[in-house]
């Protein structure tokens, strides 16, 4: 089940002006629902807000029934999403385990890491480590969506750090169009393919081996203009117990003017 969870938790310009769109999405896992998903990108000028809550379901919130929420903030800099904080936090309530944690970045990059309980032993970020894996990496939240700086999302390699723990998506640069429905909206999406690369804090696992793959993650992006943001509203990841799907069965824009 652990790994279940890992395989899951894989963001105008007028003064009173406010974009949000709020997506949830289900999860399954081997034809089976496995968690609920509620992600919401908000865009207040040039600030952004990325929010992410997972919720275990079906068998799995009857064997390790966890919550998962993180909220990230930042500026968009020359059409890049560059993050200001990340703070997360999880509970798995019937082995009553939790965390808290937050990142500070300078400029984007991330400058420290504080936890309760803290972090120990080779878990604790040292100042060379944050530098070393947190450059040119997106904070959990924001690598999840592509900035408009790229007309297809599928021309970048996102790099995820959360100050432990770091991995790329490596795309494959084919795209193709298409269209998806979601509750009865059709939205135009890009295909893009591509592959897991763990870089630090990962162990070997057939999860990971089946992830990394050539083409075993497959996204569909759909372009969400007042966000200025590629959001994928469909992706699948391979895994030894069949496909991990999480699609968007609901999408609301909240859009405040």
């Amino acid at each position: 089940m652990k790994k279940i969870i890992l395989s899951v938790l894989i963001i105008l310009n007028f003064s009173s002006l406010k974009a949000e769109t709020e997506l949830k999405y289900s999860a399954y896992l081997g034809g089976f629902q496995v968690a609920n998903i509620l992600y919401s990108a908000e865009l207040n000028q040039d600030d952004w807000k990325i929010k992410t809550t997972i919720t275990a379901s079906g068998l799995v919130d009857v064997f390790v029934s966890f919550v998962f929420f993180a909220e990230s903030n930042g500026k968009y800099v020359n059409k890049n999403l560059v993050s200001d904080s990340y703070n997360f936090s999880y509970e798995i309530k019937n082995k009553n385990k939790s965390r808290v944690a937050e990142i500070r970045y300078n400029e984007g990059l991330p400058i420290s890491v504080t936890a309760e309980p803290p972090y120990r032993g080779e878990d604790i970020p040292t100042e060379e480590f944050l530098k070393k894996y947190g450059e040119n990496a997106s904070d959990p939240n924001s690598v999840f969506v592509v900035s408009n700086k790229f007309t297809n999302p599928c021309l970048e390699n996102s790099k995820s750090f959360d100050g432990v723990r770091s991995y790329e998506i490596k795309m494959s640069k084919r795209s193709k169009s298409s269209k998806l429905i979601i509750d009865n909206k059709e939205y135009e999406t890009i295909i893009c393919r591509g592959s897991f690369n763990a870089i630090v804090g990962y162990n070997n696992s057939d999860f990971l081996e089946t992830a990394s793959e050539e083409n075993a993650i497959t996204y569909w992006y759909s372009f969400f203009e007042k966000e200025k943001m590629w959001i994928p509203i469909k992706f699948t990841i391979d895994t030894p117990l069949g496909a991990l799907v999480i699609k968007a069965k609901e999408i609301k824009d909240n859009y405040i003017g």
